[in-house]
């Protein structure tokens, strides 16, 4: 069974489809990348799943619950959470404020407010940020301020991670720091991902399956050597350097 299931998921904004009949599955514990140029209805798709946008529609079933059109809380609260391309941690909160709060609103609650500071400051450890719990997050550097912002969703207890263009910003040595990362967070808590992203080195380390969109359309899907040999992929989005 799916933790995600999307069937003929379509998104219009007056005549222009944005999501036109896109279909998609992500399993447990599993890492995809989603990829296409821009337009293509990648930020969109993120939206709809997590209720910023109701879809026009199609069929979004989340850990087997119909959840197309519902409160973005309510599909927090089912366990998927997502970061954003503009990075937003509280800018007046601490590091550790900051990650405590979807632990204090998760579905089941915690059991006290020292519970939550616990598991926040584990969290803070676990992606390196625990010398910098006490620091307010406008201080912190944009790499600081994504680590915070990975573990605020791992913090609401999430089943299904979304991450937009996560890497976006950073050099190259963090973006593969932030994938060794972000893999080590998948294999100690278990939770799916599913990342947009536009470094197709990235997207071709981390990801273990790929779906292309191309103007709301999912026109490919495969692992990422399936994908970088697809003649129309590769000349359309990947370039001559695909396997750099």
């Amino acid at each position: 069974m799916a933790l995600l299931e999307v069937r003929d998921l379509v998104m219009r904004f007056g005549g222009v489809r944005a999501l036109d009949g896109v279909n998609l599955e992500i399993g447990e514990n599993e890492i995809v990348g989603i990829i296409g140029p821009n337009g293509a209805g990648k930020t969109t798709l993120f939206n709809v799943l997590t209720g910023a946008l109701k879809p026009t529609a199609g069929v979004v079933r989340f850990r087997e619950r119909d959840i197309a059109g519902e409160a973005a809380d309510a599909i927090a609260r089912l366990g998927m959470s997502r970061t954003y391309q503009k990075v937003r941690p509280f800018p007046r909160l601490t590091a550790l404020e900051n990650v405590m709060v979807p632990i204090l609103n998760r579905a089941v609650a915690v059991g006290s407010m020292r519970e939550a500071e616990a598991i926040a400051t584990d969290l803070l450890n676990r992606v390196g940020l625990g010398e910098y719990a006490q620091v307010e997050a406008s201080r912190l550097s944009l790499f600081h301020r994504k680590k915070i912002e990975l573990a605020r969703a791992i913090g609401a207890d999430a089943k299904l991670v979304l991450l937009d263009e996560v890497m976006a910003g950073l050099t190259p040595v963090e973006a593969d720091a932030a994938v060794e990362l972000l893999r080590r967070m998948r294999a100690e808590f278990g939770f799916s991902l599913v990342c947009v992203e536009h470094l197709m080195r990235v997207i071709m380390t981390l990801s273990e399956r790929i779906v292309v969109l191309e103007r709301g359309r999912v026109i490919s899907v495969g692992t990422p050597s399936e994908v970088a040999a697809d003649e129309h992929v590769q000349r359309a989005y990947l370039g001559s350097n695909s396997h750099a």
